[in-house]
């Protein structure tokens, strides 16, 4: 099974990371804007932290209602916005807390994944440590500036005599400079023979003793002439307990030797420097103590020392053990008497001490420094410094075992994880890969040992190269496996570098994917079988990458165009292409690559051998996985070129007919004109003459002439109406209109206006209102409503006031939006039998001599309708009729 594919393993890592892992997901505004998340899913580490509460669908800003106010949200939308991963640190304060926090925001599609790391540890001890520093640094100022004010002569030798330094009293007393003074001996310094060789044999002394001596030497001041000094030098030793350099103090006693009677004056110099000393120790920055006599009395304490061990200034008098009696017995304990019964200055950082400071025995860690006092050649004393590196070396530790986890994460991986050397001759594995699982002990012959031997040369290249360029390797290449079988194996190395930017290690990862090879394989298998098949077809077969890339054509293309075989891509059909295909060919295709949908279109190809253009249909489908991504595109070109010529020639003909046709039908429409104008004449003339008869005979008509006069009346005058009728319904489709706006509320109201008079009579009603306004023409949309309102008037009820309906609303069809009216009536009606058949021209459901009219009406109606792009239907019964008529909002043609 695939790593990916283990949702228990995932589950397992996802619960089990060191840090918060929270999966939100992105809440939307009215205006479109992120405005909060949704919690979908938080980690082990993250439910402990938030405690027993129910958070899934909440808002992220209810859970953590801090995070708007320190800007967490802020950033955590703008990385849903833009994309980019958000890595910032920031300060979390909540119920009492605060805290330090690192967080990490990766958006995945539409999620965003939240990874936030506690750093409050990590944060207090570098701000401990800064502070550390600076205590250090001010301290070092504080000696320099009390070596550079004291008027006695302070001054390091190194073993060959050399001073290292002189403080400013020295090189005053010389009338030098440091850079003058400094790295040279005592003669190059004005020493005399005599002196200078004194002060030697005393350092050897020391050297060899490792223990301070003590004297008194008189030699010239450069402003106050010859002075008695009296001096001590001290060995400073190393870790190792080794002489490394001879510290030495001189002061100036030459009033104590020359005049006795200012005795009194000198011993309160000397009390006025041991104020000073007292009150230096006080104000140091770190925390110091003075231990003097065998029992180790607390001589000297400042302030800090006092706040380090928990306790007040009465302990001044105090041994040391009987303060902390829980030092008996650890090896802080041992230095201390080292220190002061053997002169072994101890310098050691991160010391474990067990102590009480707040009524509980914690561990603490201190960089401890101690020195032995020494007073005539003999240890009375020493004084000890301490700095608190508890939350420094907690963090590290915290850091270490981070780590750790990190390494059981990594072991915990199906590939094989390693790193490598330099110049990558040593491999060493971490514990617990499985991939090449021998390889437990750094190998120096991994090379030969495990790459196959048709690969090593490639491997190696492909190693110098990455070498060369500190880039990263990447390769697919056979290895030999443990157990002596082949594999395939991807390999992924990443040089990690100094500051100086040289490579000092390869960090790597290695995965089986012999079975992915196996697939492979039987895939190209499978590719070579479709080839052969592709080759037998008589059309052009290609396939084509996500892209669109063509990587393949079958034999027929090669035969067809003459082209070399082996060359893909548009470059190599684009030049075939007839001139005028060109732009519509490529605009189909690449529109049809990014849209994903398949492409079919009829194009002209040169013949490689003739230069022919023959006619052929292209058709191309995307093939897709199971998640709707394109992996491959497969088309053909068929030749069509003998269809495609009858079809053209077929399409003159057509072309030359429509003319015949349109000229036919201009001649009909001028025969029409014509006809209509010559029937009229003598139907006029037949109802003049009628009339001119009635009036001959007026009075001596009985009633049956008298019936029958009226009957000719009636039949002229349905002549009449029939032959306009006729010239209207053939001009119907021969005069085109332009669209425009039409509001159908105001030709209704125009019609209601026409017919005011027939609506009075018969006491008639239209109702109406809110009616759409559409693109049509004007005069035909009039025509076609008041039609259908006549009609509604005409075949009304015996006794019955006609009450006529229009009402609308507005549908959508194929992205088409469509208006549909109906109106309704309450009428005679009709039969639901006849509704298709009243739209027949002539046609006529009632009498003649009851109901007056042509029956071309409705016919007229539905061409208008149809003329529009709409249609008409009917629909009936004892208690009306109703028409509805469909017409889009807006015509696409712009004549009608």
């Amino acid at each position: 099974m695939e790593l990916t594919e283990n949702n228990d393993f995932f589950e397992t890592v996802f619960n089990s990371a060191a840090n918060g892992i929270a999966v939100i997901k992105s809440l939307f505004n009215d205006k479109g804007e992120i405005e909060d998340f949704s919690i979908l899913l938080f980690n082990t580490y993250t439910k402990k932290w938030i405690g027993d509460i129910e958070y899934k669908n909440k808002r992220f800003s209810a859970v953590f209602p801090t995070i708007k106010k320190n800007g967490i949200l802020e950033r955590f939308i703008e990385a849903a916005q833009t994309g980019v991963t958000a890595n910032f640190e920031s300060w979390y304060d909540g119920e009492g807390i605060q805290l330090w926090f690192r967080f990490t925001a990766v958006k995945q599609d539409e999620l965003l994944i939240v990874t936030t790391e506690d750093i409050t540890e990590r944060k207090k001890a570098e701000i401990t440590l800064n502070n550390a520093l600076t205590a250090a640094e001010k301290q070092k100022r504080l000696y320099d500036s009390i070596t550079s004010t004291t008027p006695d002569l302070v001054y390091v030798f190194d073993l060959s005599y050399k001073f290292t330094y002189a403080n400013k009293a020295l090189l005053t007393m010389w009338g030098k400079s440091a850079e003058d003074a400094i790295g040279k001996g005592l003669r190059e310094n004005g020493y005399e023979e005599w002196h200078a060789a004194m002060h030697e044999r005393e350092i050897d002394e020391v050297v060899a003793s490792k223990k301070s001596i003590r004297g008194t030497v008189s030699f010239p001041h450069a402003e106050l002439g010859k002075r008695i000094y009296d001096y001590i030098f001290a060995p400073v030793l190393n870790e190792k307990g080794e002489v490394e350099a001879i510290a030495g103090t001189t002061r100036d006693i030459t009033e104590i030797k020359l005049a006795e009677e200012h005795q009194f004056l000198s011993r309160k110099k000397i009390e006025e420097s041991e104020a000073r000393l007292k009150s230096m120790i006080d104000q140091t920055p770190s925390p110091t103590l003075v231990l003097m006599g065998d029992n180790l009395v607390i001589e000297q304490i400042n302030k800090h020392m006092l706040t380090l061990i928990g306790r007040d200034e009465e302990i001044i008098g105090m041994p040391l053990i009987e303060v902390l009696p829980e030092l008996k017995g650890q090896y802080v304990w041992t230095q201390v008497q080292n220190v002061y019964n053997k002169g072994i200055s101890f310098d050691q950082s991160e010391v474990l001490v067990q102590h009480n400071r707040t009524g509980i025995i914690v561990d603490y860690y201190y960089n401890l420094a101690y020195r032995p006092l020494v007073e005539d050649g003999k240890i009375t004393g020493m004084i000890q410094v301490a700095v608190d590196v508890t939350q420094q070396v907690v963090a590290r530790k915290k850091m270490e075992e981070s780590e750790t986890r990190f390494r059981a994460l990594v072991n915990a991986s199906s590939d094989m994880v390693y790193s490598m050397n330099a110049d990558w001759t040593i491999m060493r594995t971490m514990e617990g890969s499985r991939f090449l699982s021998d390889v437990e002990e750094p190998t120096i012959n991994w090379f030969d040992k495990y790459i196959h031997p048709d690969d090593k040369q490639i491997v190696l290249n492909h190693i110098k190269e990455s070498i060369a360029n500190k880039s990263v390797f990447e390769l697919e290449y056979r290895v030999l496996n443990a157990d002596g079988s082949l594999g395939w194996t991807f390999s992924r190395a990443i040089p990690i570098l100094d500051h100086e930017n040289n490579i000092i290690e390869w960090f790597g990862a290695a995965s089986d994917i012999t079975s992915q090879k196996e697939v492979e394989q039987i895939i190209k298998e499978s590719e070579e079988k479709f080839r052969l098949l592709a080759d037998l077809v008589p059309q052009i077969i290609w396939t084509g990458q996500p892209d669109g890339f063509v990587d393949y054509y079958n034999k027929r293309w090669y035969e067809y165009t003459g082209f070399e075989e082996n060359e893909f891509g548009d470059t190599s059909w684009t030049p075939f292409l007839h001139p005028d295909d060109v732009d519509l060919v490529l605009g189909y295709w690449y529109q049809s690559v990014q849209k994903g949908t398949a492409y079919q279109i009829e194009l002209r190809l040169k013949n490689g051998d003739t230069g022919e253009f023959r006619w052929f249909l292209s058709k191309a489908v995307p093939i897709k996985d199971g998640s709707g991504v394109i992996v491959k595109w497969f088309g053909t070109c068929t030749d069509i070129h003998e269809q495609k010529t009858i079809t053209e020639k077929l399409e003159v003909l057509v072309e030359n007919r429509t003319k015949e046709l349109k000229r036919s039908n201009e001649d009909l429409q001028q025969f029409a004109h014509v006809a209509s104008h010559d029937l009229k004449e003598p139907v006029r003339k037949i109802k003049t003459f009628t009339s001119r008869l009635e009036d001959h005979l007026d009075g001596k008509l009985d009633e049956s002439a008298s019936r029958f006069i009226e009957r000719i009346h009636v039949a002229t005058d349905r002549m009449y109406n029939m032959i306009d009728g006729v010239l209207a319904y053939s001009k119907i489709n021969a005069d085109l209109q332009k669209p425009t706006l039409v509001d159908l509320n105001k030709v209704i109201k125009n019609i209601e206006i026409d017919l005011e008079i027939i609506l009075q009579k018969t006491g008639g009603k239209i109702h109406y209102h809110d009616l759409p306004t559409i693109e049509g023409a004007l005069v035909l949309l009039y025509q076609l409503f008041y039609n259908l309102i006549n009609n509604s008037i005409k075949f009304a009820k015996n006794e019955t006031p006609p009450e006529i309906k229009l009402s609308s609303k507005i549908v959508t069809q194929e992205d088409k939006s469509l208006a549909v009216i109906t109106v309704e009536d309450n009428g005679i009606g009709f039969e639901s039998a006849q509704a298709e058949r009243i739209f027949e021209t002539f046609t006529r459901l009632n009498s003649k001599d009851s109901y007056e009219g042509t029956g071309l009406g409705l016919s007229l109606c539905k061409k208008i309708a149809e003329r529009h792009g709409g249609n008409i239907v009917a629909e009936g019964n004892t208690k009306g009729a109703a028409f509805i008529i469909t017409l889009p909002l807006k015509q696409n043609e712009n004549d009608i």
